[in-house]
């Protein structure tokens, strides 16, 4: 069975942001931390769905090559684009997204005075 691992906030984290137990200094610092953490996953993001995006079409282009069916080739090559954004969408929102949404969310609600300044 398939398994899809959500990359969400600190259980910890999100409490103390909740609770306003943490200082603005120190809300700063983890906001620099995310933010870098998050460019560097989106990089790494872009990089393997740009690999990916190759091999699927390689593979598309060679079987276009070889098909006798020349209309099914191009409907799959179709097929292909559709299901790499969606395959890009679904792995940006459970890795990266998500907890942009957490973290700015428990900003804007306990933090307001400081929701623009800290926006992932």
């Amino acid at each position: 069975m398939a398994i899809i691992y959500f990359n969400s906030l600190n259980k910890n984290l999100k409490k103390a942001i909740y609770s306003k137990s943490i200082s603005s200094d120190d809300l700063k610092k983890i906001y620099e931390e995310f933010k870098e953490k998050n460019k560097k996953k989106q990089k790494t993001l872009n990089i393997v769905m740009v690999c990916v995006a190759f091999m699927f079409i390689l593979i598309e282009v060679l079987s276009f090559s070889k098909a006798k069916n020349a209309e099914f080739a191009k409907i799959m090559l179709l097929f292909t684009i559709p299901l790499l954004a969606i395959i890009y969408l679904i792995v940006y929102f459970t890795q990266i997204g998500l907890i942009k949404i957490q973290f700015n969310n428990a900003i804007k609600k306990n933090y307001p005075e400081l929701a623009n300044e800290l926006k992932i």
